[in-house]
């Protein structure tokens, strides 16, 4: 196998790894949104208000697990983006030596169980500003819901 093959070996894993953390935040969001809507739903049905406040603390567990998956898939973007450019000096016919330079295979090495300060950093990124304004809807949603079954009782 030549050096190129496994730069475009790992690039496919790492594309492959990319939409896998896609495909885990969306079932991530649309679990967000049954649960706590079912919370609301269980509240409403049992005349038990206080109920939804419930959605308060799952609403945030439920962040928590799409902002690691985020940093996950931060990674491997990084990691993708490192080998594209290392294919395009390949294919403009720079030698093969720049291609092994600081090179490792696999972005798993730089995969890193999230902190909490890297989770606030993930959430600061302002191309992340969705992630808060899905869950703050829904947490604002929630204590609507409160909101009415006070006033509506």
């Amino acid at each position: 196998m030549q050096l190129i093959e496994a730069v475009m070996a790992d690039y496919e894993s790492t594309l492959g790894f990319i939409d896998k953390c896609d495909d885990h935040m969306f079932k991530i969001k649309n679990w967000a949104l049954v649960t706590t809507s079912a919370v609301i739903a269980f509240s409403i049905s049992r005349d038990q208000d206080l109920i939804v406040l419930v959605n308060l603390v799952l609403i945030p567990a439920f962040m928590y697990l799409e902002v690691i998956y985020k940093s996950f898939q931060d990674a491997a973007i990084q990691h993708s983006t490192d080998l594209a450019q290392r294919m395009d000096m390949h294919l403009t016919g720079e030698s093969d030596g720049p291609l092994l330079i600081d090179y490792k295979f696999g972005f798993g090495r730089k995969l890193q169980y999230p902190s909490l300060k890297q989770i606030c950093k993930v959430l600061r990124n302002k191309y992340r500003w969705h992630i808060v304004i899905f869950y703050g809807l829904i947490a604002l949603f929630s204590l609507g819901a409160l909101l009415v079954g006070w006033f509506v009782a």
